[in-house]
């Protein structure tokens, strides 16, 4: 099973690269998100070059594009761009109302296509709750992402039908495990209790879905060190 990483946005290349390469030697792949909550902070995309170009080996990258904030030919302007860096996977989500600006109005599935259609080699993913009536989320297996990050519940007795339907289909599913402490309880007010899971249960929460999925991002916003603690526990437990 793979294990993910996710890096908050840092506010120095510095912090960026330096937490970047510590969770590259914990986890198999970065998770770089693209302004969460919609708030203002460096583009996911860039950071992922970042990374990519700074870092000895460079670490596999998982960069995100919020496509309420690009039209399509920015988005195509994006991916390209990545391509060029080596990035190899690319998340399309349309992600939180913009605190600045308005915005775009674009679908993940049709963005996924046009950039296909465009000859985009990135492998590309697309988030699924699995809070959603279940007929709607085999809808969005069935766009044949290469992969999918399934955001809440992070446990589901259909995750297994959604894994064997993604896998016919020649997708990979992953599963968001984030990471909530007394530190960071604050920052993880607003985020679905489904979604989260106590510092001390991360470990037994993977293995639980060791098998049933094929891998987990472990995050934990606000709280470094216990992110680092729990992708050495996960990573020891997965052996």
């Amino acid at each position: 099973m793979e294990l993910l990483a996710e890096l908050p946005p840092q506010r120095s290349a510095e912090k960026l690269l330096g937490l970047a390469s510590e969770l590259s030697r914990l986890a198999d792949a970065i998770d770089v998100p693209d302004a969460p909550l919609g708030l203002p902070a460096p583009s996911s995309a860039l950071a992922s070059t970042i990374i990519r170009s700074r870092l000895s080996p460079p670490p596999e990258v998982v960069a995100h594009l919020r496509l309420l904030d690009v039209s399509g030919l920015g988005a195509l302007n994006i991916a390209k761009g990545l391509e060029l860096a080596g990035v190899s996977r690319l998340l399309l989500l349309r992600g939180d109302a913009p605190a600045v600006g308005d915005p775009c109005s674009n679908e993940p599935e049709s963005v996924m296509n046009a950039l296909r259609s465009s000859g985009v080699k990135l492998r590309l993913g697309l988030l699924l709750s699995l809070a959603k009536p279940l007929e709607e989320v085999m809808r969005r297996v069935r766009a044949r992402a290469d992969f999918y990050f399934v955001t809440r519940p992070w446990w589901s007795p259909a995750l297994r039908d959604v894994r064997r339907e993604a896998s016919a289909l020649g997708s990979r599913v992953y599963v968001y495990l984030v990471v909530e402490t007394p530190r960071n309880a604050h920052v993880l007010e607003g985020v679905p209790a489904e979604e989260k899971v106590r510092e001390g249960q991360v470990t037994q929460a993977a293995l639980r879905l060791s098998g049933a999925v094929d891998g987990v991002i472990v995050s934990s916003p606000g709280d470094r060190e216990a992110l680092l603690r729990s992708l050495r526990e996960v990573r020891e437990a997965l052996g």
